[in-house]
């Protein structure tokens, strides 16, 4: 369905400019407002569920002119997954750093790479919305 293909697009990019609103809001300044929707919990905790779940549905969905059945968007789909996690993550981290320190170590090594993958994460929004019929992408 071309609406989920259209919702995967959009869904990794604004999740991937969300966690990577600090470091583009430094570079470009209009991107400089995702990173006061990073600060906004219920913001961040609806984008993150809502990028995990069409993540999910694009494992199962094809999009138009697919013709593989679950290869044809996997980095997309699990690019949504991944970036939902860590966008839950990131939401309820104060939560997670008053309850003990292990669960601080966890959400510490995943919270690092929020900048880099957020940005892959708008990377391969971008190469998927250009590329739409390429297996994997």
């Amino acid at each position: 369905m071309a609406q989920f293909y259209l919702l995967s697009v959009l869904s990794n990019m604004v999740a991937g400019l969300t966690l990577a609103g600090d470091y583009l809001g430094e570079k470009i300044p209009f991107l400089a407002s995702f990173k006061n929707l990073r600060a906004n919990r219920p913001a961040t905790v609806t984008i993150a569920i809502v990028t995990a779940i069409i993540g999910l549905i694009k494992l199962i969905v094809l999009s138009p002119g697919e013709t593989v059945p679950v290869v044809g968007d996997l980095l997309p789909a699990l690019t949504g997954i991944g970036l939902g996690g860590i966008l839950l993550v990131e939401a309820f981290r104060q939560k997670v750093e008053s309850q003990g320190e292990s669960l601080k170590k966890i959400s510490t090594a995943v919270l690092t790479y929020r900048v880099p993958v957020g940005i892959a994460g708008v990377v391969i929004a971008v190469v998927h919305f250009l590329f739409p019929g390429v297996v994997i992408l």
